[in-house]
């Protein structure tokens, strides 16, 4: 029964030392920390997102302060509503000013880009999304 003990208490301190140790948690809109970012879009990126929960659509943007990465909404979201960004787009972003995995970001609530203004979320954060799926669920 020791040897066993011993084994579980050698086992739990391997994995304490070797793992990943704990995860940062996504960070939430703020409206207080809200920004607005102008630049141009360097790339486009889709990948899940623990911000949105959703495979999200991300904008790295070159700003005079240097790259932002722009958490804009899910993938489905923006394809739903023909919303679609490219490299070289200019645009202005509003959005809540996050740290997130060491790295300056931005949750976006709203970007324009020439006379076009796009909402993802309301003035105090919620996902226009999760707005949208409720009506659709009515």
């Amino acid at each position: 029964m020791l040897r066993v003990l011993t084994l579980v208490a050698l086992v739990l301190v391997v994995i304490l030392i070797f793992g990943k140790g704990p995860k940062q948690r996504a960070p939430h809109y703020n409206a207080a920390t809200e920004v607005r970012a102008e630049g141009v879009v360097q790339e486009v990126r889709e990948y899940w997102c623990p911000i949105n929960s959703d495979q999200g659509t991300h904008l790295m943007l070159k700003t005079d302060a240097g790259i932002l990465e722009l958490h804009v909404a899910p993938v489905r979201f923006l394809q739903g509503n023909n919303i679609s960004f490219s490299k070289g787009d200019q645009i202005a972003a509003i959005g809540s000013a996050v740290v997130y995995q060491g790295q300056n970001a931005l949750i976006v609530r709203q970007i324009t880009r020439g006379d076009q203004t796009f909402a993802f979320r309301q003035v105090d954060g919620r996902p226009l999304w999760v707005e949208a799926r409720r009506a659709y669920v009515k």
